[in-house]
């Protein structure tokens, strides 16, 4: 066993398999389940095992099997079912593979077996093999990202791919140079590696912050929407208790006013009494916190506005959506037609809402009637409303919300009316 520049740089890149093989997991799993020393020493045992096959055996069908019996181990940290560990652990060792047979060939070498000792020797080819599937994990992480709905900006498009490539030119360089000695070109391949994971450790972690950030504005806006119900609960009680005290002495003047046919002043009296009843609806009593709160929120001014609201609430106390993402559909919705209503004549204010859940869907109907023209630009709705920079997101973003529960949005405006129609496919939830 000689310990050239090819072996060292091998061993080098081995290690770095870790970081490979750890987003590669990040891509296809989304919970670990073990402590982190076990899964450390998982990953560990990747490298220590495959670098002593490759010092003592170096038979390409037997690395080749126990690279997929390791990363198999690996996935036994994150939460999954088995059949999904068995295929992503196929499909990892098949990407990664089929790489490297790529790269080696573009390095010139193409006789090998898979059952006898392994004769390549390519320290730049190697690192290149490495580099490109730490690049492929990156891209099959992106991907995972925009498929939770989480933005992916063109920035980390270009770092993915570039960051591996640039470096792996620059050693590219070094190595080339007449110059060079084996120390140097391996402490080139130390660095290179550290710059790909430092980058993208920085990253992760910049996002977990943002995410962070992300969580705790979304509970302070669950704590204002529980507030924001218990205050208009606790008004609408206590306008109801003093109705409740005077009631009985209003009635007993009606009744005198009327015995003493004075029906004029009795008719005032009890115009009254009418409109001490007119105290704030709640049109949401679900128990949901979160959907009532901006249902009543958003429709406490209706009746000031002469607004007729139909509202049907069905849903149970807890369902299996961000709060983030029903304050985003209802929120909006109920702001687009209050502002359409805004715009029309009193008596003809009416808005329908009907939000309703059955068999792991969430149904959500709003219409009213508007009187603006609809405008449309490249095929979407625009905003009517004078500054459009800062409106016109609204649809947008149930849409987009509604594509994370793999549903649907459905948008009309027919006979003076505009009605929105959301579908969500929620998994239900509910403690009794």
């Amino acid at each position: 066993m000689q310990f050239d520049t090819y072996t060292i740089v091998y061993l080098i890149t081995n290690l770095f398999s870790i970081a490979v093989n750890h987003r590669f997991m990040m891509a296809f799993f989304e919970q670990r389940r073990t402590k982190t020393g076990v899964c450390v020493l998982s990953y560990l045992s990747y490298f220590v095992v495959t670098s002593l096959l490759y010092l003592y055996v170096d038979i390409p069908i037997l690395t080749l099997l126990a690279n997929y019996g390791l990363v198999l181990v690996i996935s036994i940290n994150y939460k999954s079912g088995m059949l999904k560990r068995v295929i992503s652990a196929f499909f990892i060792v098949l990407f990664c593979g089929v790489l490297e047979i790529i790269v080696t060939a573009f390095t010139g070498y193409f006789q090998y077996s898979i059952f006898e000792e392994g004769s390549y020797s390519n320290s730049l080819g190697v690192i290149a093999a490495r580099l490109a599937t730490y690049m492929g994990a990156l891209i099959l992480y992106n991907f995972k990202a925009i498929r939770r709905s989480n933005k992916i900006k063109r920035s980390v498009w270009f770092a993915s791919v570039l960051i591996p490539v640039i470096t792996f030119v620059l050693h590219l360089f070094i190595a080339q140079s007449k110059d060079v000695t084996q120390i140097e070109v391996i402490i080139a391949a130390i660095l290179i590696y550290l710059v790909n994971v430092t980058a993208f450790y920085l990253y992760d972690s910049l996002a977990d912050s943002y995410i962070k950030l992300a969580e705790n504005a979304v509970m302070e806006k669950e704590r204002e929407l529980y507030y924001n119900q218990c205050i208009m609960m606790q008004t609408s009680t206590n306008e109801l208790r003093a109705f409740r005290h005077d009631l009985k002495n209003q009635m007993i003047s009606v009744s005198e006013l009327m015995s003493a046919e004075r029906y004029e002043e009795a008719k005032e009296l009890m115009g009254e009494l009418s409109g001490k009843l007119n105290t704030k609806t709640l049109f949401g009593m679900t128990g949901n916190i979160p959907i009532d709160s901006i249902i009543n929120y958003k429709l406490q001014s209706a009746g000031n506005e002469q607004i007729r609201v139909d509202a049907e609430i069905a849903v149970p106390e807890e369902l299996n959506m961000d709060i983030s993402d029903s304050i985003t559909v209802l929120g909006n919705l109920l702001d687009n037609a209050l502002y359409a209503l805004q715009q029309i004549e009193e008596s003809k204010r009416y808005l329908k809402l009907k939000v309703m859940f059955d068999k792991g869907r969430l149904m959500i109907h709003c219409a009213n009637p508007y009187v603006t023209e609809v405008r449309y630009e490249n095929g979407e709705i625009i905003s009517t409303k004078s500054d459009r920079k800062e409106h016109g997101f609204g649809l947008k973003n149930i849409e987009a919300v509604a594509e994370k529960y793999n549903g649907c949005m459905n948008v009309n405006h027919n006979d003076g009316v505009f009605t929105v129609d959301v579908l969500l496919y929620l998994t239900f939830d509910c403690k009794k």
